[in-house]
């Protein structure tokens, strides 16, 4: 009976014994399985690790990695030997916008802000090569990449350089040339403007336009203007001779033109910049003033057109403001066909496109005031811009800023519509409504 007992109690146990076993290998099957599956499925993010790990780790086990070059072989032939050497000064204007000579003043002028601040490994990029990157880059709106291969630098090296010569622009040359007129430079420009379109007392024309971005993810609907396009608005003072005497640069696209002027240090600190000098018209004391649209508020600094249904005196009177006004247009499109960066969305931050507009404005004012040759050609670009980017056009607005005095302002319109009429031929616009 024991020994019966016994051989069932083995035969028990080798059953158990190879379901276990089978168990067992079924499940190790499965994990084999399994694991195969997975590195399939995971193959690429393995071998990222794997990379990883061979960067990272690699080095320290197999010792230090060993550089295959120094730096690679780029040539600088085109800027040494055929923009110094060979460029004649209509090359320079096509490639530069300015000539040979006013690019060495604004090198000598850039050259002790630009200096190395410490001694580098490598030998760094001459001062005027710097100068000349960025100039290029702003006149063609080229990639950072096709610069550097024109140049012989990475582009890395032209984004750092490009950045760096901006600053110091807008730093050294910005209020140096970008400026109200003092006294005597108001009363040329007024006499000027005076004596080219009849309109007395006149320092200066104001109006805006928008300069295409790449806008931020964060809020770009902010940046949209009136024609579906994301913008920044540079509001400007431009005077008779095409220069900038004031710039604003730094509100988004679907800002009101008067709402950009009422937030502006122009408008808070008008009559530190404006003199308080007025002129005797008939009886009459007219101070100095800008000229704007219809777009902005009639101001005791700034005179605007008569709007709506208007007079043959007041059709006349608006009719000579607005050739005056021509000034600031034909302003603009000088300083996009020169640096054609703002005629398309440039591939820069948005937040650094403000201190990009300040360095054209300034480098547009000493090529003025050097009076280089501006190609007339260049304004077809413009006009090509403008079909793929369209100017808004702003309302009228007849909101009136409670906080200043206008109604004097209003008497020396009127005042001067009369003048207009009894010194100067009518004059008609073909939109007048009556």
């Amino acid at each position: 009976m024991i020994e019966l007992l016994r051989m069932n109690l083995k035969q028990q146990n080798k059953r158990r014994n190879k379901l276990r076993r089978l168990v067992i290998k079924k499940r190790r099957d499965f994990k084999i399985k399994l694991c195969d599956d997975l590195k399939k499925m995971n193959l690429h993010y393995r071998q990222q690790l794997l990379d990883s790990y061979r960067l990272s780790i690699g080095p320290l086990l197999n010792g230090p990695r060993i550089r295959s070059l120094w730096m690679k072989k780029r040539s600088s032939d085109w800027w040494l030997e055929i923009v110094n050497v060979q460029f004649r000064k209509e090359d320079w204007i096509e490639n530069f916008r300015m000539t040979k000579e006013t690019f060495e003043k604004i090198v000598k002028e850039l050259t002790i802000h630009l200096q190395p601040n410490c001694l580098p490994v490598r030998a760094p990029v001459a001062i005027d090569k710097k100068i000349a990157m960025t100039i290029y880059k702003l006149a063609s709106c080229c990639e950072y990449r096709i610069v550097g291969n024109a140049f012989g630098v990475h582009k890395s090296t032209v984004k750092k350089c490009f950045y760096q010569v901006v600053k110091a622009i807008n730093t050294v040359l910005l209020s140096k040339y970008v400026k109200f007129p003092d006294e005597n430079e108001a009363l040329r420009i007024a006499n000027a403007v005076e004596k080219k379109t009849g309109m007395v007392q006149v320092i200066g024309m104001i109006d805006g336009t928008h300069i295409p971005i790449l806008a931020p993810v964060n809020g770009r609907l902010d940046y949209i203007n009136r024609k579906g396009w994301t913008s920044l608005i540079c509001q400007a003072v431009v005077d008779h001779e095409y220069k900038f005497t004031d710039i604003c640069c730094k509100f988004p696209g679907s800002v009101h033109d008067a709402a950009v002027l009422k937030s502006s240090n122009l408008y808070n600190y008008a009559h530190q910049k404006i003199h308080s000098i007025k002129k005797n018209i008939d009886g009459v004391d007219v101070p100095y003033f800008l000229l704007g649209d219809p777009a902005y508020p009639l101001l005791p600094w700034l005179m605007k057109g008569y709007t709506g249904s208007v007079s043959i005196e007041e059709d006349n009177f608006n009719t000579y403001l607005s050739s005056a006004r021509m000034a600031v247009e034909n302003a603009f499109g000088r300083l996009k066909g020169r640096w054609r960066c703002l005629q398309k969305r440039i591939d820069i931050h948005h937040s650094f496109v403000p201190s990009v507009v300040s360095c054209c404005v300034t480098l547009h004012n000493i090529i003025e005031m050097e009076h280089d040759h501006f190609n007339t050609t260049w304004l077809r670009n413009v006009e090509d811009s403008d079909v793929v980017y369209p100017q808004p056009t702003t309302s009228v607005t007849n909101r009136r800023d409670t906080s200043l005095n206008v109604d004097d302002m209003k008497k020396i319109r009127e005042h001067l519509k009369m003048y207009m009429v009894n010194n100067y031929p009518l004059r008609s616009s073909s939109v007048r409504t009556l």
